[in-house]
């Protein structure tokens, strides 16, 4: 796959700023903010100009215990033929809970919460990684999110959960940065 170069968030609110800046070679759009038939003016004009537009999921909670949603990774894969993407990125992370296999009601957290950086938990992620990789029509990248929390008993850093989690299923790493520096502020 080649190297992406410098790329930034694209959001409606900021369109026309991102769409004149220079040299830029990609942009990463949220996923679930672009209908696949109606694709914004301004990501049509970044792509004639030879901009790559990556769609970056939030909803599909790899970290969640039930298996990703197969209409989510439906949409999500169309959205990636749409833009003519080269690759999906999604967040590590749970989004969801609850529902017929628990004693709970379903629920949406409407937030990315942390995994717990548990073998166990890893597990369950690298089984979603794998299904999630063999729906799309695209690799996979998987970025590490901002937690305000750790979990008691979590047995591996963030370095070991990342490292094992793309050897285990080789997926491909989007690190953020500004998450990895607030992690380590937040969690040491």
């Amino acid at each position: 796959m080649r190297r992406l170069g410098t790329g930034i968030g694209w959001r409606p609110e900021i369109a026309d700023a991102v769409e004149h800046m220079p040299g830029l070679d990609w942009v990463e759009v949220m996923a679930e903010n672009v209908c696949p038939g109606h694709l914004p003016a301004s990501l049509l004009r970044l792509r004639e100009r030879g901009v790559t537009v990556v769609p970056h999921g939030v909803s599909l909670g790899l970290g969640d215990a039930d298996r990703p949603e197969e209409g989510r990774l439906t949409a999500l894969a169309e959205r990636a033929t749409a833009l003519g993407s080269p690759l999906v990125t999604e967040h590590i992370a749970f989004v969801r809970a609850g529902g017929p296999l628990t004693a709970s009601p379903r629920l949406e957290a409407g937030h990315l919460l942390p995994v717990p950086r548990t073998r166990d938990a890893l597990d369950v992620l690298c089984a979603n990684v794998r299904i999630a990789q063999q729906a799309l029509p695209v690799p996979l990248a998987v970025e590490n999110i901002a937690a305000l929390i750790s979990w008691p008993g979590e047995e591996l850093s963030e370095g070991q959960f990342l490292y094992e989690l793309a050897d285990r299923t080789g997926v491909r790493l989007l690190i953020d940065v500004a998450n990895l520096h607030t992690n380590h502020v937040n969690r040491g």
